[in-house]
């Protein structure tokens, strides 16, 4: 666990699991009110980082494994409401978890006096999910969509288009100076990312083209 940032209003905190996964820990400190951002694999320092604050939500940015690896041994331990996009929920159904937070797009979930606005953004699942909190400079929490360098891995070239179009329209329209936070790696920046998109947007693409696809070298 680190602290990833902190202000007078935001404490955000990261914990790093398996292929770098990234699970995050967002509290409203003037209510010491937070929500988790997808469960790592082993959440020991996760849950014990959450006992000294009321836990509002657990959202998951998407279905696959490595998001939901500690789901299960997180929900023993929190009474929390879930929120999962609806076509990646019966992932988390399985569990005998029912999800009860609207994360359609565009819904706020409120965290203490933050709040966090749910961005549909199909691609790399149907049910991709990011979360924008417009605070200060504003964060980005784009789970397997958006990276330092390209957008997330997709099964088909149907579902690059997908996703590219996600990206475009819902995610590189927010203000240049937000912090992107993905579910793996490194941060960057809505305007780091747009610059690289529209260098790849600019050129033609190889016919079939999906997978592992970065904007500059693809």
């Amino acid at each position: 666990m680190s602290i990833h940032y902190e202000d007078d209003g935001l404490l955000l905190q990261v914990f790093v699991s398996g292929f770098s996964n990234n699970a995050w820990l967002v509290t409203s400190k003037s209510r010491n009110q937070s929500l988790i951002i997808d469960t790592p694999g082993d959440p020991h320092e996760l849950l014990a980082a959450v006992q000294d604050t009321e836990i509002a939500a657990v959202l998951i940015t998407h279905n696959h494994w490595d998001h939901l690896q500690g789901f299960e041994d997180v929900m023993r331990v929190l009474d929390a409401p879930v929120g999962i996009g609806e076509a990646d929920a019966p992932e988390v159904e399985k569990t005998g978890t029912s999800p009860s937070i609207d994360v359609s797009d565009g819904a706020l979930i409120a965290v203490g006096d933050l709040e966090l606005r749910a961005i549909a953004t199909p691609g790399h699942t149907p049910g991709s999910t990011c979360y924008y909190l417009n605070l200060n400079s504003g964060h980005l929490f784009s789970g397997d969509t958006l990276f330092p360098g390209g957008p997330g891995r997709t099964g088909s070239p149907a579902s690059l288009e997908q996703i590219i179009g996600s990206i475009g329209a819902k995610l590189l329209t927010l203000p240049p100076q937000t912090a992107v936070h993905p579910g793996h790696g490194d941060d960057t920046s809505v305007g780091e990312a747009k610059s690289d998109y529209d260098a790849f947007i600019a050129r033609p693409r190889p016919e079939g083209l999906s997978g592992e696809v970065t904007w500059l070298g693809s």
